[in-house]
């Protein structure tokens, strides 16, 4: 019996040897990569149309034509405002300003910089 236990040992030493020496699976940098390119921050100049609890609309001119867009604004989003920092509910309507965002993520603004007084347009350019 002895003699049993004692072989039987061995051949999981063995298997447990080679399960500790395998090399680790490699990182998944590709798709983190990939996703860190697919979001990229922009920085726009446009003008406040709309300032909301949490969002503000802004429009800017692409292609020709005034477009409108939204984005989030939360207590990381910076807010600058005549130099000084502000609150989301300093900002006003017709508030040139440049913004810090990214476009194709669903996250808030990174920041907001107002940097004079502008018009709002009629959305579509079709004037």
């Amino acid at each position: 019996m002895k003699i049993l236990v004692r072989n039987a040992t061995w051949p999981i030493g063995v298997t447990l040897a080679t399960v500790l020496a395998a090399p680790p699976a490699p990182a998944p940098a590709k798709s983190e990569s990939a996703k860190a390119s697919k979001t990229k921050a922009v920085e726009v100049e446009g003008v406040i149309s709309a300032v909301g609890q949490r969002t503000i609309t802004f429009q800017m001119e692409r292609k020709g034509k005034v477009r409108e867009e939204v984005v989030g604004v939360d207590d990381k989003t910076k807010i600058e405002k005549a130099g000084s920092n502000v609150k989301l509910r300093d900002l006003q309507e017709t508030d040139k300003a440049l913004i810090n965002y990214e476009p194709e993520a669903y996250t808030p603004a990174l920041a907001i910089k107002v940097v004079g007084k502008g018009e709002i347009q009629k959305v579509g350019g079709d004037d």
